[in-house]
């Protein structure tokens, strides 16, 4: 087991700032990687709570802070530093997150599967930042759905311009939080780097979005944005507010009802997510076993397995693996998911306009082990070879085995 308490990275302006790492011993390969809010920390509330929940359920876990939240390392409670805190701006936040996976890739000698967890801003940083390849998906929790939004006020921007300053209070230690001017103007610096909804809609990791019912920080309806750009459905935890049932100081030894839900949503995403991984790896297995025979790498070959590759949010480290050793892995269980890989299969075969005998053979008996019909097989075969490995559209692909089910 690996426990690592308050050590250091590095981030944004050279500032350190203190992370935890906890990885189980019977740890399962996914590393949950979470994000605070605003006016948050890593050691909020019931967040320690959650860590051992994941890290007791196999999952390693790890939390840090921003580098900007306001908090020092001597004293990682209390916003002591409020120049810093001053002087953030969300670049600096989708920034810290960037610095501290390189810290961990430096910590790993191959990273493990990581899930970015973040709980309201810190659930739009984790969007922002979703798209880095070392992402597997991204997990929401009360999240923001635009940074836009929080500038909307005119009044109180054209204030914030004549001031150089504005406050807001932290409603739990009621202290004066100072916000610096340039904190917008990096916003209109980088609106388009900035914007959530652009984010999420080219996002290709997967994506859980969960909210609260009575949740008046961040309203319901940006969850609902949310689950509208990356088409998934809203995970709603009824009569529940912003954090979940917790507060700070969280001084029990468990998770309050909500949050433990919370992370069974969130075990149950993950472990689906592993599941669907590993009938994706079959599927590229099965092509490179097709590239690789008698050593031929086509030169249209790779190119279109990696393209498949890169739309199943598949990494570099998963393909290697599958270069270098056989994954057993079950067939996916739907008929339709396992006509579209032996289409796949059979666009690969037909790339170079030409196929041999040793390789029908092989289509053909790659069909009936996955339980398909073998006329139908055949025909689409046959197909592909008439129109030299162009593609058939979905509607015409599905008709084709519906006229030859039994």
């Amino acid at each position: 087991m690996i426990r690592i308490k308050n050590a250091t990275y590095r981030g944004s302006n050279d500032r350190l700032a203190l992370y935890d790492l906890t990885i189980p011993a019977d740890f399962n390969g996914h590393l949950i990687l979470f994000i605070h809010g605003y006016m948050g920390f890593k050691d909020w509330g019931a967040w320690n709570n959650l860590s051992n929940y994941f890290t007791e359920k196999g999952f390693g876990f790890s939390k840090f802070n921003l580098t900007h939240n306001g908090t020092t390392i001597d004293a990682p409670y209390d916003f002591k530093d409020l120049e810093a805190f001053a002087a953030n701006t969300y670049s600096k936040e989708v920034a810290d997150v960037g610095y501290f996976l390189d810290h961990l890739s430096q910590e790993f000698k191959t990273l493990p599967t990581i899930h970015l967890l973040g709980h309201s801003r810190g659930g739009g940083i984790a969007l922002l930042k979703g798209n880095d390849s070392r992402i597997t998906s991204i997990i929401t929790l009360a999240a923001i759905s635009s940074i836009h939004s929080r500038f909307s006020d005119q009044n109180m921007l054209d204030q914030w311009k004549k001031d150089g300053v504005r406050y807001v209070t932290n409603q739990r230690t009621q202290q004066q939080m100072p916000h610096n001017y340039d904190q917008y103007l990096d916003y209109l610096e980088n609106q388009e780097k900035l914007s959530i909804e652009l984010a999420v809609k080219n996002l290709q990791q997967p994506v859980l979005i969960i909210h609260g019912t009575e949740d008046v920080s961040v309203s319901i309806t940006e969850g609902e944005e949310l689950s509208k750009w990356t088409s998934t459905p809203l995970i709603i935890i009824k009569q529940t507010d912003h954090v979940f049932g917790a507060k700070h100081p969280w001084n029990e030894n468990y998770l309050p009802a909500p949050l433990e839900l919370v992370g069974e949503k969130i075990s149950e995403f993950i472990l689906q997510i592993d599941s669907n991984r590993s009938i994706q790896k079959k599927m590229i297995e099965q092509m490179i076993e097709f590239t690789t025979k008698n050593s031929i790498k086509n030169e249209k070959e790779i190119p279109f397995i990696a393209q498949l590759i890169e739309q199943m949010g598949l990494t570099k480290n998963d393909v290697l693996q599958l270069f270098n050793s056989h994954i057993k892995t079950q067939l996916p269980p739907k008929e339709t998911d396992r006509i579209i890989q032996f289409y796949r299969l059979c666009l690969l075969t037909l790339i170079d306009e030409k196929i041999t005998f040793e390789e029908l053979s092989k289509l053909r008996n790659v069909g009936i082990n996955m339980g398909l019909s073998p006329t139908a097989t055949e025909e689409i075969i046959r197909m592909l070879q008439e129109n030299k490995g162009q593609a058939l559209s979905p509607d015409a692909l599905i008709q084709v085995f519906k006229v030859n089910m039994n």
